[in-house]
């Protein structure tokens, strides 16, 4: 029948599109970072080619389903929902200390296969009984009535799948950083309405490897002090930390910018003329940080108020 095929293409075309789109647009970063930890750091993803073989698998699953439950009517749009299942507890894999967790997906899954067979078979049972459309066309009841079960699906996905955005963008900030896109993670700090441990301990790596570390690390949201320089009781979910050890562990400016964290003006000041003994030599925050210093010693403080970004508003703002 012209209208069951037309809703078999529908059906076909939306969930390819919908899986990969979801997949290479929303959960890319997500899917980089749960097989690095997944694979124990020996695999990556690539989110093109990943999107496509998630999505090329799914639908192959889709029509595994179909050839087993033989729905051809109204109930053709319940062969997805093993593959919109499978999409959702994919996408909502979370780290771990032992590597990843499906939650409680472990136990809910298989009550969802379950109830789903006993549906399936509900359905075949009425198949038989099944009035006759009243709509034929393009447009027809068959292929409305397949639009929305896909949109239950849909939501499905995206109400139980991993939507946490401060997750998402700490994924981005991971993913943009393996790749060496310093300034775009940089951006996607900015953006952050929260910063952690290791987002300010990747936030001091990025804006080091692009050189500004002593002029426009305090733009950026930090905490936790001179103990997020470097991976100790916080680590990378993709940066091994022997990368960050190896490019920080004999940097001058790491060490300077660690007493800066702390607010230990006291050290800095000691330490600093081993590095930087001509004061025009020093950059912004260097020479900010002996300014501080040298009015504190006098028991006078700078007066407010202070440049965003500059050293002054992280060092006052306790």
């Amino acid at each position: 029948m012209m209208e069951s095929k037309f809703m078999r293409i529908v059906c076909s075309v939306l969930f390819c599109t919908f899986a990969f789109c979801y997949l290479f647009f929303f959960q890319a970063d997500v899917m980089t970072v749960t097989q690095h930890l997944a694979s124990g750091g020996q695999t990556f993803y690539s989110p093109l080619p990943g999107a496509v073989l998630i999505t090329f698998t799914l639908k192959l699953l889709q029509t595994g389903v179909s050839s087993l439950a033989k729905l051809s009517k109204r109930g053709f749009a319940l062969t997805y929902f093993p593959s919109f299942l499978f999409l959702t507890i994919l996408s909502d894999i979370r780290p771990s200390a032992e590597g990843v967790t499906f939650g409680a997906w472990l136990w809910t899954a298989p009550l969802l296969l379950v109830a789903y067979v006993l549906v399936v078979a509900a359905v075949r049972r009425y198949e038989p009984y099944e009035p006759e459309l009243r709509s034929c066309g393009p447009l027809s009841q068959l292929t409305w009535n397949s639009l929305l079960m896909f949109l239950v699906f849909i939501l499905f996905t995206g109400v139980f799948s991993n939507t946490d955005r401060w997750f998402h963008q700490r994924a981005r900030v991971e993913a943009l950083i393996d790749r060496k896109d310093y300034s775009g993670a940089l951006d996607v700090v900015r953006t952050m309405h929260r910063a952690d441990s290791v987002i300010s301990m990747l936030t001091v790596y990025a804006v080091a490897r692009r050189g500004h570390l002593a002029d426009s690390l305090f733009y950026y949201p930090l905490v936790g002090g001179a103990h997020i320089l470097r991976p100790g009781k916080v680590h990378s979910w993709l940066l091994p930390d022997s990368i960050l050890f190896k490019v920080t562990r004999n940097s001058a400016n790491y060490q300077l910018t660690g007493f800066l964290l702390d607010r230990n003006l006291h050290d800095f000041v000691r330490y600093l003329p081993q590095y930087y003994p001509v004061d025009s030599l020093r950059p912004t925050y260097y020479r900010e940080a002996c300014q501080i210093f040298a009015l504190r010693q006098k028991g006078l403080k700078l007066k407010t108020p202070y440049r965003s970004g500059s050293y002054a508003a992280y060092y006052y703002a306790r």
